[in-house]
């Protein structure tokens, strides 16, 4: 997306995205040196109902790391089933609940004109960096357009959970990712 973003004759500002892998808050925000005021997006998964306390945990991680630095926002960033809700929202509207991650397959293979035979599969670093380099601006606008709509159903049907100072909705479909996204293309004039 930054490149897409940096050379869309529209932006008004180039952005720098940096991508860390890293579960844990804490040990994030202690190895980053911070000038200025920034804020991270931290990216995870509510996978399923059982998985609640852990989710929950992460979010009470994050709320400590911010307090290590003054300068640091975290907020969240969340899926719900899983980040492959995102990557289907670029392609079609996806409102139906699912029960496992599995359970994405069919769709992602037919929104990307793709045969995997698993997630495994799929989420081959190789294959999955093809699937995110396939997209363009208008599908990014796309997939906030159908998670506005999923929080939109949400807002009607079920209750946000409040948390560490964080909300979010356990039933699935549902997720935040989008506001940010939205947010940044907002910023530098895209939409």
């Amino acid at each position: 997306m930054q490149g897409q973003i940096n050379s869309n004759e529209n932006a008004r500002y180039n952005v720098k995205f940096i991508l860390k892998v890293e579960k844990n808050p804490k040990k994030m925000i202690k190895k980053i040196n911070v000038l200025s005021d920034i804020e991270i997006l931290h990216v995870f998964d509510f996978e399923e109902l059982q998985n609640e306390m852990s989710f929950q945990r992460t979010l009470s991680v994050m709320k400590e790391a911010s307090k290590l630095k003054k300068k640091v926002k975290y907020v969240l960033g969340y899926c719900n089933y899983t980040f492959d809700l995102w990557i289907i929202l670029h392609k079609k509207c996806a409102m139906e609940n699912r029960s496992h991650r599995r359970n994405y397959l069919n769709d992602i293979n037919r929104c990307y004109s793709k045969s995997f035979e698993s997630m495994l599969e799929y989420k081959e670093e190789a294959n999955f960096k093809r699937i995110l380099n396939s997209l363009t601006i208008n599908d990014v606008l796309y997939a906030i357009q159908n998670a506005e709509r999923i929080c939109e159903k949400n807002e009607i049907i079920y209750q946000k959970i409040k948390y560490s100072s964080y909300e979010y909705y356990k039933e699935n479909p549902s997720l935040n990712l989008h506001e940010y996204i939205k947010d940044i293309l907002q910023t530098v004039n895209i939409c």
